[in-house]
């Protein structure tokens, strides 16, 4: 405004009513635009309020104001993302369906994108279309930025193909992508469903194309499981049922166990089994098995176990890697495998009958994001997290989150876990905080840790430099001493 002025003196050398009136209008526009934000967001607000306490009507009419009465704004988009999710909640599917393909043509790369395309996957489902729910799916996956979304789409995906399509379905989805992101998946699919028909040779064929053309593809590991591991007709061995408990169970020189965490589950194990067969008559049975933590031990384990209906399900492994390599090697068995320890994000993703005691690490990022910004209120937070381990990932899932949700990540910093350095860290979230407009903006900070030594360091040093803010962290805070 200042450069505005200057260029306009000169016409203006015998009065300064014209720059006056400039000057005038300018902040009286601006004034009022201040207004109308702050209006909206109040608006906003409210109707969030009223859609967590499930007052969808009163939630609806505001939401439906600020997309209708006022100018595009910073809650537009996001009011489109509840007016939809209510819509479909209400089965009122025909505005839905409006409001849905009105976003995706005139806000593609809104941050609310990937969520739209979820729920016009809902959307196609609860009326039906599981040709177009996949359809839809399979555009999330080709044009999404986000691994999460990817992961889930992919899940989603192959239960309402091995639900609802068959082999028909799928080779015409299949013949319309040429995506190098898409195309493998699809083709996957397209095989299993082959298997599931009894159409083996169909099925190989497939394979062959997903190892030949897409060789780097994600798919393309759990192809050749599949291509060298047809699935085959189960026969019955026993007349008991057993859990399979498949550990690493290896021994030192000294007879004790290299890991303390199998042998410690191991024992929880037969304790459990043995209570519950206490005093019944369907007792059921343990068949332990040593993995050395070895693929090739693993495979050798599914040739003797795969196919025995008598094996209900499998307990473990407990490493996320040797996790991975039971998945593969076991998939087209259908037998459940639970791991209590695995913290790999996308296992779940990887099959279906996989199941993950200890929750995935981005969902633990995820939901410590939502309950700030839902049960605590937090909607401006810092993050402190450490460069080592799986600080990175959690810090970065719960950034993701917060600010889908619409809170806002002021400032965040590293450090390096065990160098006690946490000075110039420290110092600079303070720095961004006193910077701030309005004082003690910020409202909390999320930590977490990669070790739990380094919560008495943080500690120390933010009571140092009189950083007083509610610590939000993970599950490494319990496990800290020394305050």
């Amino acid at each position: 405004m200042i450069f505005l002025t200057i260029n306009w003196l000169p016409m203006f050398k015998y009065s300064s009513l014209p720059i006056l009136s400039i000057i005038f209008i300018f902040f009286s526009i601006n004034s009022l635009a201040q207004v109308d934000q702050q209006k909206i967001d109040a608006e906003f607000s409210r109707a969030v309020e009223l859609y967590n306490v499930m007052e969808f009507n009163s939630a609806l009419s505001g939401f439906e104001k600020i997309i209708n009465e006022y100018d595009l704004n910073s809650k537009t988009t996001a009011a489109y993302f509840f007016t939809i999710k209510i819509q479909i909640e209400k089965k009122e599917y025909k505005g839905a369906w409006k409001l849905i393909t009105e976003f995706l043509e005139n806000f593609p790369s809104s941050k609310y994108t990937d969520e739209i395309r979820i729920l016009f996957v809902k959307l196609n489902l609860d009326n039906y279309e599981y040709y177009n729910a996949l359809k839809e799916i399979t555009f999330l996956i080709e044009r999404t930025k986000s691994i999460l979304y990817r992961l889930d789409a992919k899940d989603i995906g192959e239960k309402v193909a091995n639900n609802y399509l068959n082999s028909l379905d799928l080779k015409k989805l299949s013949d319309s992508f040429t995506s190098d992101k898409v195309k493998p998946y699809l083709l996957l699919l397209l095989a299993k469903s082959y298997f599931k028909e009894r159409e083996t040779e169909n099925a190989l064929v497939t394979l062959s194309q997903i190892l030949q053309i897409y060789p780097s593809s994600e798919e393309s590991a759990e192809a050749k499981n599949l291509y060298d591991n047809p699935i085959l007709p189960i026969e019955e061995f026993y007349d008991k049922s057993y859990i399979a408990v498949l550990l690493p169970l290896q021994k030192d020189e000294n007879n004790y166990p290299t890991s303390v965490a199998a042998d410690e589950i191991l024992k929880g194990i037969k304790f459990a089994v043995a209570e519950f067969n206490e005093d019944r008559d369907d007792k059921i049975g343990i068949i332990i098995r040593d993995t050395k933590n070895n693929e090739d031990e693993i495979s050798e384990i599914r040739n003797e176990l795969g196919n025995n209906s008598s094996v209900k399900a499998i307990l473990g492994p407990i490493f996320s890697n040797e996790v991975r390599v039971t998945i593969n090697t076991f998939n087209g068995t259908s037998l459940p495998i639970i791991s209590p320890t695995a913290t790999d994000n996308d296992l779940t993703s990887v099959s279906e009958d996989f199941f993950q005691a200890n929750p995935p690490l981005v969902v633990r990022g995820k939901v410590m994001a939502q309950y700030v910004f839902f049960v605590e209120n937090k909607k401006n937070m810092a993050v402190l997290f450490s460069t080592d381990g799986y600080s990175p990932l959690i810090a970065a899932s719960f950034i993701e989150e917060f600010e889908k949700l619409g809170g806002t990540i002021i400032v965040q910093e590293s450090y390096k876990s065990n160098s006690f350095a946490l000075s110039e860290p420290i110092s600079r979230i303070i720095a961004v905080d006193t910077l701030l407009a309005a004082p003690d903006t910020l409202q909390g900070i999320y930590i977490p840790l990669a070790d739990k030594v380094d919560a008495t360091a943080i500690l120390s040093q933010m009571g140092q430099d009189s950083l007083y803010l509610p610590i939000f962290g993970n599950q490494d805070w319990f496990s800290a001493r020394g305050f």
